[in-house]
């Protein structure tokens, strides 16, 4: 992942509305992973503003069962 793909997500997820809901792993799990490797300042400040974008966006109980089902599955 590149640091314009990061900050590409965390633009596309704000915008993305009940859609995401469907998308919500396979979004949060490439954004764990790069996270928990060794990468640069740069990238790991935009894959956190991607999270935190992902995170803030969840608004409804659909979304917010399928971040809770798949926290407790990791």
């Amino acid at each position: 992942m590149t640091v314009f793909n990061a900050r590409a997500l965390a633009s596309l997820v704000t915008v993305a509305g009940s859609a995401l809901n469907r998308r919500l792993t396979s979004i949060l799990n490439p954004l764990v992973k790069v996270s928990e490797g060794d990468i640069d300042e740069e990238l790991r400040t935009a894959v956190s503003e991607a999270l935190r974008a992902l995170l803030s966006s969840i608004n409804d109980p659909e979304g917010l069962n399928t971040l809770m089902l798949l926290l407790l599955g990791w």
